[in-house]
């Protein structure tokens, strides 16, 4: 069943505003992956909007946007609290853009159910 208001409208507009597209794009929800799967995330691709805290020497995030490749993807991501493993929603206006970005997250998946 889909559910409404699933993601933030400030996450829509910055899908539209960074890829100037009115359409309302397809959102895929994965399974939630662990933080080495953030940070190749993170590592690879342009964040550009997120909220964490700096402690001992490095960012623990809580929730953002990443922009990925170059094909009108952003993922959102948002930390489970009190733990190290993180929801992931992809945005794209072509589903077909994301093949290569599932396999990759593979291996970073967590036992949690979607």
């Amino acid at each position: 069943m889909y559910e409404k208001n699933i993601l933030p409208d400030y996450v829509l507009n910055i899908f539209r505003d960074s890829f100037k597209i009115d359409e309302y794009p397809n959102i895929v929800k994965t399974k939630n992956i662990n933080k080495d799967g953030l940070y190749t995330l993170l590592n690879k691709n342009k964040i550009i909007w997120s909220y964490s805290t700096y402690l001992n020497n490095e960012f623990d995030y809580h929730e953002g946007i990443i922009l990925w490749g170059n094909k009108n993807v952003i993922i959102n991501f948002k930390k489970i609290e009190k733990s190290l493993t993180y929801k992931i929603f992809i945005i794209t206006n072509n589903l077909e853009n994301i093949e290569l970005l599932l396999i990759g997250l593979n291996k970073f998946y967590t036992i949690d159910e979607i």
